[in-house]
């Protein structure tokens, strides 16, 4: 066993291997002793168009056989880069640039040099610092770690960075105080928010960042009036607002991004995953006109912007983020989404009332069960794989993000299972938590 691997214990993988996955059909993937199981995850919430998306790989090879590799450095670029980057502007709310990269944790490091070079360039150099938000998950290289909230991607690695500041979560459910709504929890949110950035000294910080919908931070899903609130804080006190989008973007919440479901207004926006439903390494940072604009001075005065990674913007990659654009357009995906999301929802339903079970939430296809403890959602989590289907365990929750290609039938298998888990994990009776 020659692997390393990722977000694993290292100890436990010397005696109990990894389950190794060897083939995949549609929303569903094989191991090499032949048995096949549903990935209610999309994976790590990316394979959106499932494991064998036969247009996607006819295309990438089309595009190998006409250009398998270029680069986007000193004045050359492929053609390719420029079609996908209008279609993407077009697309995004507020948008006119995108950098691109090849992970989600490349473009959160690239969205945090890209605020703190336009704050440079306007003659603000001192605004060095982001903030980020309790339990948020960002990535995990240096920055995009160092803005991760959770104590395992920091131990041993000298993060987080004193360039990043910590504010509270919006998990109304675990945080709020006894009687508050989820109004008075957002606005003490802000007010905390607010406190933070007074004590720090706003012109030291050059941006605040934040999932629409907190993904593996346990899919917290904002409460009532949260970025309203968010958003005049930083309104108030200059400061950028960088969407992380890599969850969330390209209709994982029933609108194109989860920026248009909750009303958000970034400046800046990281996408990844599911823009090329992740058969493909590629990222994205989309910007304003004005981060754009400002940027472009010391730029400039330098004689170039210097960064950048040699895989950024391959053609490859472009030929496949506009298929699937395309593949998402035909399948009208923010319906599409809601019509399945819907019935994800139905299925959470009845199950909100089961003994252990804290909350059930849905938001298009992204949704969750949150257990009382992490080992009643470990418990359904190894009854549903026992069963044929993968869910994500974040702590106290069990997470579920289908594939978009999914049928009525697959979701209600995939909701029937989770029923089932949970009747075995809480012994109550089947009957008791079907829709």
């Amino acid at each position: 066993m020659a692997q390393l691997y990722p977000f694993n214990d290292p100890v436990v993988v010397e005696t109990e291997q990894p389950l190794l996955i060897d083939r995949g059909d549609g929303i569903r993937v094989r191991d090499t002793d032949g048995r096949s199981y549903i990935d209610a995850v999309s994976a790590l919430w990316c394979a959106s168009l499932g494991f064998t998306p036969s247009r996607l790989t006819r295309v990438m090879a089309e595009q190998m056989g006409q250009l398998a590799y270029y680069h986007s450095f000193l004045g050359r670029a492929p053609a390719l880069t420029d079609q996908l980057a209008a279609r993407l502007v077009a697309r995004m709310p507020g948008m006119a640039r995108v950098f691109f990269g090849t992970s989600g944790s490349e473009a959160v490091e690239t969205a945090a040099k890209i605020v703190r070079y336009y704050w440079a360039a306007r003659g603000q150099g001192e605004r060095q610092r982001i903030i980020a938000r309790d339990g948020a998950y960002h990535g995990s290289g240096q920055v995009s770690a160092a803005l991760t909230g959770m104590g395992y991607c920091h131990t041993g690695f000298s993060l987080p960075l004193s360039s990043v500041l910590r504010t509270g979560r919006p998990h109304y459910k675990r945080d709020a105080e006894p009687g508050e709504t989820e109004l008075a929890f957002s606005k003490r949110r802000a007010r905390e928010l607010d406190a933070l950035i007074t004590q720090e000294d706003a012109g030291t910080i050059a941006a605040f960042i934040g999932e629409p919908a907190m993904g593996a931070g346990g899919v917290i899903l904002p409460p009532d009036g949260y970025w309203s609130a968010v958003q005049e804080v930083l309104a108030k006190h200059g400061i950028l607002l960088i969407a992380d989008e890599i969850i969330c973007g390209f209709g994982r919440t029933g609108q194109w991004f989860g920026c248009e479901t909750w009303g958000i207004h970034p400046d800046l926006m990281t996408v990844a995953k599911q823009m090329t439903a992740s058969v493909f390494p590629m990222s994205a940072v989309a910007m304003r006109a004005e981060i754009y604009e400002g940027l472009k001075p010391l730029a400039h005065e330098v004689g170039t912007f210097g960064h950048g990674v040699t895989y950024g913007g391959h053609p490859v990659g472009a030929a496949v983020a506009l298929e699937c654009l395309d593949i998402y357009e035909e399948m009208g995906l923010p319906a599409h989404v809601a019509r399945l999301g819907a019935r994800i929802a139905a299925g959470l339903a009845p199950l909100a009332t089961a003994p252990g079970v804290l909350d059930v939430r849905c938001q298009g296809m992204l949704a969750a069960l949150e257990c009382e403890t992490d080992q009643q959602a470990q418990a359904i989590g190894a009854a549903a794989v026992a069963r044929g289907v993968f869910f994500r365990i974040i702590g106290p929750v069990v997470a579920i993000a289908p594939p978009y290609i999914c049928t009525e039938a697959d979701i209600d298998q995939i909701m029937g299972v989770l029923a089932q888990a949970v009747a075995v994990s809480f012994a109550v009776p089947a009957d008791a938590v079907q829709p």
